[in-house]
């Protein structure tokens, strides 16, 4: 008979492991498991319950039972994928800001449902936006990257970096030379 309804996750994560999918176990059927395209079945095929690795790809999550005398109806059950965030947009901002400039803003474009963090090189700070899709901040004395990671339930995804280069203040220049104690 056409096993009973699928059991497990409709809605994964992108890159998923162990992500378990069953139906009711009837002695003497053997099940043949099929997933979503580029998934891995890691365990369990020709039984009740597999086990998987899921992939970017959604689609069905298949069985089909067969004894000796055939295959049965195939029980089907929907499954779309999370996804993990792209990879923001071009950070736009000054990427050769002058030493201690402040109100500095950097920015990717908007993604609903994804939280972005902020890094700034050594000596930086960030005085507003962290977590959002555009800071401001204050420049130290380094130069590096401004970066930001993207991330929603499923995990990080990919960064994205701006070089940028400091403009450094002069350094003091060096002692005055001449007479400390000139005549009247």
């Amino acid at each position: 008979a056409q096993p009973s309804a699928i059991t497990g996750n409709n809605n994964p994560c992108q890159g998923a492991t162990g992500v378990t999918y069953s139906v009711t176990n009837v002695a003497g059927v053997t099940y043949t498991w099929t997933a979503p395209s580029g998934w891995t079945i890691t365990a369990g095929q020709g039984t009740n319950s597999i086990t998987v690795t899921v992939l970017t790809a959604s689609g069905n999550v298949t069985v089909t039972p067969s004894n000796a005398c055939g295959k049965g109806t195939a029980q089907t059950l929907a499954v779309t994928v999370n996804l993990l965030p792209a990879q923001p947009s071009a950070i736009t901002g000054n990427n050769n800001p002058c030493q201690g400039a402040t109100g500095l803003t950097y920015s990717v474009t908007n993604v609903a449902g994804v939280t972005y963090t902020w890094t700034v090189p050594a000596g930086w700070s960030i005085t507003a936006g962290q977590g959002t899709n555009s800071i401001t901040a204050t420049a130290g004395a380094t130069s590096g990257n401004v970066a930001v990671t993207p991330s929603n339930a499923c995990g990080n995804g990919t960064a994205q970096t701006l070089a940028v280069t400091v403009n450094l203040l002069p350094a003091q220049p060096s002692a005055i030379t001449g007479n400390s104690s000139p005549c009247q």
